[in-house]
């Protein structure tokens, strides 16, 4: 094999991480979708703790420690009309910024581990949110089989919260 061959075939370290960013959030994607359609209940608990946790840890510890990462984040759209509307958004203040997408992560993951009518709202809040960040970069292209799922719990009544017990009768 010549040397032009092997460059051809080998990634670079960037494109072989943008790769396994793809790989791992189609991965997460896919698993809560499944849950959400094999189990809605459970389903929806798990998209719930995990709207939670990105938006009170990934979105918190990125906020208190390096709130720049936004608007790098947004730098790197592929599309210039993403770019221009993120960096408009985070250059400001970006540390404002992280603490509104940490406050609106979890406020959606609040609801939607309510009870009907805020759990609808909540639900497709979030396959907007989904589908709103997506071209943000490889690690968000996972996102739309996520709203997917988020959407078809969307449909379904929920009468009550997310770790309601039910009483059982005597």
């Amino acid at each position: 094999m010549n040397g032009t061959a092997q460059t051809l075939t080998k990634a670079t370290p960037a494109e072989a991480d943008d790769v396994r960013q793809l790989v791992i959030s189609a991965a997460v994607s896919s698993g809560l979708t499944a849950i959400t359609l094999w189990r809605p209940s459970a389903g929806r608990r798990a998209v719930g703790i995990f709207f939670a946790l990105t938006g009170l840890v990934w979105n918190g510890i990125l906020t208190a420690k390096a709130p720049e990462q936004y608007p790098m984040l947004a730098r790197r759209a592929p599309w210039g009309w993403y770019r221009r509307l993120g960096l408009a958004l985070t250059e400001p203040a970006p540390r404002v910024f992280g603490a509104a997408m940490t406050a609106g992560e979890t406020a959606l993951a609040a609801a939607v581990l309510s009870r009907d009518p805020a759990t609808r709202l909540g639900l497709l809040g979030v396959a907007a949110f989904l589908l709103g960040i997506t071209p943000l970069g490889t690690y968000t292209l996972g996102n739309p089989i996520l709203a997917a799922g988020v959407l078809h719990l969307a449909r379904r009544p929920w009468p009550t919260a997310a770790f309601h017990r039910r009483r059982r009768s005597s």
